[in-house]
């Protein structure tokens, strides 16, 4: 007898086939596939292509806060420097055991088209704006030491995990995705970048 996924179960594998084809890629088959549905039961229970993608993106930032904050918990108890801390968040995407090496927040925002999917892009932005949020919330501290306003600080480290995830698309080591996140977060830490 097969096994049922639960809700999150399903979820999560039509995350990774978003994630793996690309939005406009998978279909509703491909979906009802992945999370072992028909396409009967698929549409009652997500109405659309677009409302799936939602709850997967849902769930995504679910997972990145938990992540991040659990990350952040350990490394200031080890009383890591906070420039190490936010390189070790811009990176968390590419060392992630549970998903493919990268951010899928980064894969979606340059693939999708604000015309054809615009609720799905202001949830993706809101998201966008939560982990900004997140970055200014731990550079507040040293707010007075930085040379540039917090958000143009922040808004600098989104486009470090941007850089990152072109960078991780030509499967560079880990140590290389390592160096090039801390030299790039330093710099804009020094107002130099």
């Amino acid at each position: 007898m097969a096994t049922t996924l639960t809700p999150i179960e399903a979820r999560r594998a039509m995350l990774m086939q978003f994630w793996r084809a690309g939005y406009y890629q998978t279909t509703v088959a491909d979906l009802a596939a992945a999370a072992q549905l028909s396409r009967s039961q698929f549409y009652r229970q997500y109405h659309s292509k677009t409302v799936a993608a939602r709850q997967c993106l849902q769930l995504y930032q679910d997972v990145l806060n938990q992540e991040l904050t659990r990350l952040v918990a350990r490394e200031k108890a080890r009383q890591t420097p906070p420039a190490a801390i936010i390189s070790a968040c811009c990176l968390w995407p590419f060392q992630s055991d549970q998903w493919p090496r990268g951010c899928w927040m980064v894969d979606l925002l340059a693939t999708l088209a604000p015309d054809q999917a615009p609720v799905l892009t202001a949830q993706l932005q809101a998201l966008y704006a939560d982990l900004q949020s997140r970055f200014v919330g731990w550079l507040a501290p040293q707010a007075a030491q930085l040379d540039a306003p917090l958000a143009e600080v922040a808004a600098s480290l989104m486009q470090v995990r941007t850089g990152l995830q072109l960078l991780a698309k030509q499967d560079p080591s880990a140590a290389q995705l390592k160096q090039q996140a801390t030299t790039s977060v330093n710099l804009i830490l020094k107002g130099i970048a």
